[in-house]
C-alpha cells in the first residue's frame, strides 16, 4: 500500500495566478503575454506601440461560408455582370490551416514571390498552395460584408488569397503582406471607397488573366472614383489626429487606383491620383502617423518612382521626404519589452530577417530618390538644347553623381557579401541567405541603372565614362549570377529597368538576346514585359543606324503613340 501511493501521481501546485488575458485578443499580445482590448483592425497595445497588429484567423467562422451558405455551398468568379460562377468548394482541412500564424504559411526562401505562377489566379477548389495562403478563404470571412453582391464577394475572395503585388515585392514579405492585407480589409468595412479600390485592383488581375472582367474592373474604378470625389468635395481636415482611419483608407484607395492606373498605361490618371496622395502627407501632421499610414505611403512612393519615367513629377522622391517613407516600420522590431515566459527564439529568424534586410529596403528607397532627380533633367521634363540648358544639366548631373558615390559609399556593409555570395551557412540559415542575396543584388542592380540612366539623360551625345562602363559591366554579372544561383527561371521584376538601361547601352548580339529573353520571361509579372522588350529592340536598331543614342520614351512614342512606366 505505500508502495502503491508513493507511485500516485504528485498533485501540481497552483499554478501563479496572472492576470487575465482575452482569448481573441490579437496575435501580436498574445506573443507578447498582454491584455489586449480587441480593438480592430489595430488594438490600443499595438497602437500605442506603433507595433504591426496581427490576428489569428477565429474559429467561429469554419462552421458557415458566409452568410446564409452552407459550408459546401459553390463560390467561383463573377461574370461581367457581377454574378458569381459557381466552381467546385475548397477541398482544403480548415480546422487545421486556422490554426497556424500567418508568419507560418510561407518561408523566407519564397519571399520576392516572383515566379512564373505569381499572377496565375488561383485554382479554384484545389488552391495551389505554394501560391494561395490556405488560411485566408474562410479566415477572412468574417471581415468580407454579406450584404455585398456575390460577384462582389468572389473578387474579394480573390484578393484575400492574392500574393503581394510585384511592384511593392522588394520591401514586403508575404507574411507582412498578409497582415497588411487583413488590416486593408478591416478598413474596407467602414469605407466603401476602399472596398471599390479592392474591388477594381482584384478585377484587373482577373481581366488580365483572360477573364472577361474588363467591363467591371470600370465599373468599379468609377465607383471608387465617385467616392474619392465625395471625399474631395468634403474637404476633410486630414491633418488631424483623429482622422486617421480616413486618411488611411484614403492613401490606400488611392494606392490601388495609382496602381491601376499604371498597370493600365493611363498616366495622367496615375500622376492625378499621385498628386491627391502627396496633398495627404504635405498636409498631415507627420508625428501623428501610424504605421500602416506610413507602409501606404512607402508603397506608393514605388508607383511614384515607376510613374516619373513616363514623366510623371516625382513629388514623392525628395530629399525632405526621404527619411520619413525610406524607413518602413520594422515589423517585428517592435522595441518593446518582452512579456512573461516569452520566448524570444519563437521569432527569432523573423527578427534576424528585419535587421539585416532593412539597410537594403532604406538603400533601394533611396535609389528610387535618384530615379527622380536625374528623369526632372530629361526633355520631357525641362527645357533642353541650348549652350546654357546643356550646362546647367550638366552641372546638376555633376551634382547627382557625387551623391550616387556618396550613396554607394554607404551601402549596407553586408550587400558586398550577399552580391558576391558569400552570405551563407553557417553565418545564416540558407533560407535568409537566399532571400537576401537575391533582394540585395537587386538593389545594387537598381543603383547601376541610375548611373546609366543619368549619362544616357545628361551626356546624351557623349563616350561613356569609365564609371558608367563599370556599372553596365556589374548589371549584366549581378542579373546572371541572380539566375545562375537561383532554381527559379526568372529574374526579380524589380530587374526590368536595370535590364532595359543595360540592354540600350549593350552592343553584343549574344547579350543583347539574352536580355531579351530574360524580359520576355517577366510577361506573366510585369505587365509591359513585351512591349519593353519591343522598345528596347527598336531603341537598338535606331542607335545601331544612326550612332546616336535615342531616348527611350520618344521611342515609345513615335513606334506605340504612347508612352508607359516601366512596370
Amino acid at each position: 500500500m505505500q508502495q502503491a501511493s508513493s507511485q500516485a501521481p504528485q498533485q501540481p501546485s497552483s499554478p501563479v495566478k496572472r492576470p487575465a488575458r482575452s482569448k481573441n485578443g490579437c496575435m501580436t499580445c498574445r506573443r507578447r503575454k498582454v491584455r489586449c482590448n480587441e480593438i480592430r483592425p489595430i488594438c490600443g497595445h499595438c497602437s500605442r506601440l506603433n507595433l504591426e497588429c496581427r490576428w489569428r484567423p477565429s474559429n467561429s467562422i469554419l462552421s458557415t461560408n458566409g452568410a446564409g451558405d452552407s459550408p459546401n455551398t459553390s463560390r467561383g468568379r463573377p461574370d461581367s455582370n457581377g454574378n458569381s460562377r459557381a466552381l467546385l468548394p475548397p477541398t482544403q482541412p480548415a480546422t487545421s490551416s486556422v490554426q497556424e500564424s500567418f508568419d507560418d504559411v510561407f518561408n523566407y526562401a519564397s519571399f520576392m514571390w516572383d515566379g512564373s505562377e505569381i499572377w496565375k489566379p488561383p485554382s479554384w477548389g484545389q488552391q495551389d498552395l505554394s501560391v494561395v495562403d490556405q488560411t485566408m478563404p474562410n479566415a477572412m470571412m468574417n471581415i468580407i460584408p454579406s450584404n455585398i453582391p456575390s460577384g462582389d464577394r468572389a473578387l474579394l475572395d480573390y484578393f484575400v488569397q492574392s500574393v503581394v503585388p510585384p511592384i511593392i515585392a522588394q520591401v514586403e514579405t508575404q507574411s507582412k503582406w498578409a497582415s497588411m492585407r487583413q488590416t486593408l480589409m478591416s478598413m474596407s468595412r467602414s469605407s466603401s471607397m476602399l472596398r471599390y479600390a479592392i474591388l477594381t485592383f482584384s478585377s484587373l488581375l482577373l481581366a488580365r488573366q483572360g477573364e472577361a472582367l474588363a467591363d467591371m474592373t470600370q465599373k468599379h474604378y468609377a465607383q471608387t472614383a465617385a467616392e474619392l470625389a465625395k471625399q474631395d468635395e468634403g474637404g476633410p481636415n486630414v491633418n488631424q489626429r483623429d482622422e486617421t482611419p480616413s486618411r488611411a483608407a484614403m492613401l490606400a484607395t488611392l494606392f490601388f487606383l495609382s496602381y491601376t492606373d499604371l498597370l493600365e498605361g493611363r498616366i495622367e490618371l496615375t500622376h492625378a491620383n499621385l498628386k491627391k496622395a502627396f496633398d495627404i502627407y504635405q498636409l498631415s501632421d507627420k508625428a501623428h502617423f501610424r504605421a500602416v499610414e506610413i507602409r501606404l505611403l512607402l508603397w506608393i512612393r514605388l508607383i511614384d518612382a515607376r510613374a516619373v519615367s513616363a514623366g510623371g513629377q516625382g513629388l514623392f522622391l525628395s530629399d525632405i521626404d526621404e527619411k520619413l517613407l525610406a524607413y518602413s516600420s520594422p515589423g517585428s522590431l517592435d522595441g518593446g519589452e518582452l512579456g512573461v515566459d516569452e520566448h524570444p527564439e519563437t521569432d527569432i529568424e523573423e527578427v534576424l530577417f528585419d535587421i539585416l534586410y532593412q539597410p537594403g529596403i532604406v538603400f533601394f528607397q533611396k535609389v528610387q530618390s535618384f530615379m527622380g532627380r536625374i528623369s526632372h533633367q530629361d526633355p520631357w521634363h525641362r527645357r533642353r538644347g541650348t549652350v546654357e540648358d546643356e550646362t546647367e544639366v550638366m552641372s546638376i548631373a555633376a551634382g547627382i553623381s557625387k551623391d550616387l558615390r556618396q550613396l554607394y559609399e554607404a551601402r549596407p556593409p553586408l550587400m558586398d557579401f550577399a552580391a558576391a555570395g558569400l552570405l551563407v551557412a553557417p553565418h545564416i540559415s540558407s533560407n535568409l541567405a537566399l532571400t537576401i542575396t537575391r533582394a540585395f543584388r537587386t538593389f545594387l542592380s537598381n543603383y547601376h541603372a541610375s548611373k546609366i540612366h543619368l549619362h544616357r539623360v545628361a551626356y546624351k551625345s557623349l563616350p561613356l565614362t569609365k564609371e558608367t562602363i563599370e556599372s553596365i559591366e556589374t548589371i549584366r554579372n549581378l542579373a546572371k549570377m541572380l539566375v545562375d544561383g537561383d532554381a527559379q527561371d526568372m529574374l526579380p521584376v524589380n530587374m526590368l529597368w536595370p535590364l532595359l538601361m543595360w540592354g540600350s547601352e549593350e552592343k553584343n548580339p549574344d547579350e543583347r538576346a539574352w536580355i531579351k529573353s530574360q524580359i520576355l520571361r517577366m510577361e506573366k509579372v510585369a505587365t509591359n514585359a513585351r512591349i519593353t522588350s519591343q522598345v528596347l529592340d527598336e531603341v537598338q536598331k535606331r542607335q545601331d543606324t544612326l550612332s546616336v543614342r535615342q531616348d527611350i520614351r520618344e521611342v515609345m512614342e513615335h513606334v506605340f503613340n504612347s508612352s508607359w512606366a516601366i512596370v
